[in-house]
C-alpha cells in the first residue's frame, strides 16, 4: 500500500512510535504489540459470526525500516458523533435507546467465544475460531496455527513487563489469575535495570517506590495467589439456591469457553449515529440510533465469562472528577440495562451474562485487585479487610486463611523502613458488598431475589 502526507487523511508519525488515526482524526501513541492486539481484536469482533461494527483497518505497516519510518495503523472514519460531547442533549428516550444498543453490545461481546484468555494478535492466526456460544458444538470455524498465543492486556504490558517476554496465553481462570498475581514476582526476580523501572510508578509527584515497597507488594500478591482457588467462580454461590441452579452458576463462572472483554470502555470512545425515522426526520421518538465502540481495542482480550458481564466504566460510580453522569443515575442506567437484557426477546442470549454478572461480582472485584499495579499493595490490603467482612457472611463454614488490617499490617510496620507516599489514584474496583446481590426474574427463578 503507497502512504502520502498529502493523503486526504494525513498520518503524523515518530521514530519508534506508532501514530493511529482515530475517528475523530486525533492520533494517540501504540507500542508495536498494541498495535497487533488493537487491530487483531477489532478483526476478530468484525469476523466473528455476530458480527459486532467496529471500524475497518485499510493499512497497518509494522515492519521497520519503511517509507513512514514508524508502525502506523490507518484506520475508517465512521460517521457519527462522540457519545460523551452528545449526553447532556440526549432526551430520556435517547438515553434509553443508548441503553438498548449498549445492551446489545455487551452481549455479543460476551458471547464472541475463543478457546484461551488472550490476545488475537494481527497476523498470527492465533484463537480465530471465534464463535456465537448460541451456536451449535462443531459450527464454528477453526484456523489453527502454530505460533504461540499471547495474552496483552493492560496489566500484563504495565511498565517494565511491556520489555520483558510476554505473558503467554492461559487455558483457565485459576491460571490467568495466578499469572496476574505473578507479575510482581517476575520483576523481583529479575535484572537490577528492570527491578529500578518497576520502582517508578509513573506519576511524577509520587517518589520511587523503595526497595521495601517492592518486597511488600510481593507478599501481598502472593497473600492473593494463596485465595485464587475461592475466586475463580462459584465460591460466593448463596447456599439458598436449589442443587440444579448451583450446578449452572458453577458451570457458566467457570466455563472453559471466554467471551471478549474491552477493558477501557469508556464514553469517549463510543460514537452515536442518529437515524431518520419514516419521514425523514432524526431524533424523533420513533426515529432510532446506532452505537458504535471505535477505540480502545488494544485493551480488549478473552476473559473468563465473569470477567466480561460488565458494564462499562461510565456507567460505574468511580471517585474521579468530571464524571459525565451523575452517582444515582448511573445507577438508574445500569438498572435499565440490566432489565433490558430479561425482556423475553434477549432472554436466551442473555441468560449466562445475567448469571455471569449476578454471581460474578465477587471474582471481578478480586480481578480488579490482582491487576492493580503493585504500587497499590497497600490500598490492596485495605481492600482485604472489606474481602474478610464479605467473606464471613458469605462463606463462614470456611476462614479465611490469612491476618488482615491491623494484625496483618501490625507485624509489616515493624519490619519496615520506609515507604512511597500515598498514590494519587487508587485502584478501580466495582464496589464490595455485603448485602444480598441485586438480581433479576432470571435470579428469582433461580432463587435469588433482587435486594
Amino acid at each position: 500500500m503507497g502512504w502520502r502526507k498529502d493523503d486526504s487523511n494525513y498520518v503524523r508519525t515518530h521514530l519508534h512510535t506508532s501514530w493511529t488515526i482515530h475517528h475523530d482524526g486525533i492520533f494517540s501513541s501504540r507500542t508495536p504489540e498494541a498495535n497487533n492486539a488493537g487491530c487483531g481484536m477489532m478483526a476478530a469482533v468484525r469476523n466473528s459470526t455476530l458480527k459486532i461494527e467496529v471500524p475497518k483497518i485499510y493499512g497497518y505497516k509494522d515492519l521497520l525500516p519503511n517509507d513512514i519510518g514508524a508502525e502506523v495503523v490507518l484506520m475508517e472514519k465512521i460517521p457519527g458523533e462522540n457519545l460523551q460531547d452528545v449526553w447532556p442533549t440526549l432526551a430520556p428516550d435517547e438515553e434509553l435507546k443508548v441503553c438498548s444498543k449498549l445492551a446489545d453490545l455487551l452481549l455479543k461481546l460476551f458471547n464472541t467465544r475463543g478457546n484461551l484468555i488472550c490476545t488475537d494478535l494481527l497476523g498470527t492466526g492465533i484463537d480465530t475460531s471465534t464463535f456465537s456460544s448460541l451456536l451449535q458444538e462443531g459450527q464454528q470455524n477453526q484456523n489453527p496455527n502454530g505460533s504461540s498465543p499471547l495474552i496483552l492486556s493492560r496489566p500484563f504490558n504495565e511498565p517494565p513487563l511491556d520489555r520483558m517476554i510476554p505473558q503467554f496465553a492461559l487455558s483457565t481462570n485459576a491460571d490467568y489469575l495466578t499469572a496476574l498475581c505473578w507479575r510482581v514476582g517476575r520483576l523481583c526476580g529479575s535484572t537490577e535495570d528492570v527491578i529500578a523501572r518497576a520502582r517508578d510508578t509513573g506519576f511524577a509527584d509520587n517518589p520511587l517506590l523503595t526497595i521495601e515497597d517492592m518486597v511488600q507488594a510481593r507478599e501481598t500478591f502472593r497473600r492473593l495467589a494463596s485465595i485464587i482457588p475461592h475466586h475463580i467462580g462459584g465460591f460466593y454461590i448463596p447456599e439458598t439456591l436449589s442443587r440444579e441452579a448451583r450446578q449452572e452458576a458453577y458451570s457458566i463462572l467457570q466455563h472453559r469457553k471466554f467471551g471478549v472483554c474491552h477493558g477501557d470502555m469508556q464514553m469517549y470512545r463510543f460514537l452515536i449515529r442518529f437515524l431518520p425515522d419514516k419521514d425523514g426526520e432524526l431524533r424523533t421518538p420513533s426515529s432510532d440510533i446506532e452505537l458504535v465502540l471505535c477505540t480502545g481495542w488494544e485493551h480488549a482480550f478473552r476473559a473468563p465469562l465473569w470477567s466480561c458481564a460488565r458494564m462499562p466504566l461510565w456507567l460505574i460510580s468511580r471517585p474521579i472528577l468530571n464524571e459525565p453522569i451523575s452517582w444515582d443515575r448511573q445507577r438508574q442506567l445500569r438498572n435499565i440495562i440490566y432489565d433490558m437484557m430479561n425482556e423475553p426477546s434477549k432472554i436466551e442470549s442473555a441468560r449466562e451474562w445475567i448469571i455471569s454478572h449476578v454471581y460474578g461480582r465477587t471474582e471481578r472485584w478480586f480481578e480488579g485487585c490482582v491487576s492493580a499495579h503493585w504500587m497499590y499493595s497497600r490500598n490492596i490490603e485495605a481492600n482485604l479487610v472489606d474481602l474478610k467482612k464479605y467473606w464471613e457472611f458469605w462463606r463462614p463454614d470456611i476462614e479465611l486463611p490469612f491476618q488482615v488490617g491491623v494484625e496483618y499490617t501490625g507485624q509489616q510496620q515493624a519490619l519496615s523502613h520506609g515507604s512511597a507516599d500515598e498514590p494519587i489514584i487508587a485502584p478501580v474496583t466495582e464496589e464490595l458488598a455485603i448485602p444480598p446481590l441485586s438480581a433479576s426474574p432470571l435470579g428469582i427463578l433461580l432463587g435469588m431475589g433482587r435486594s
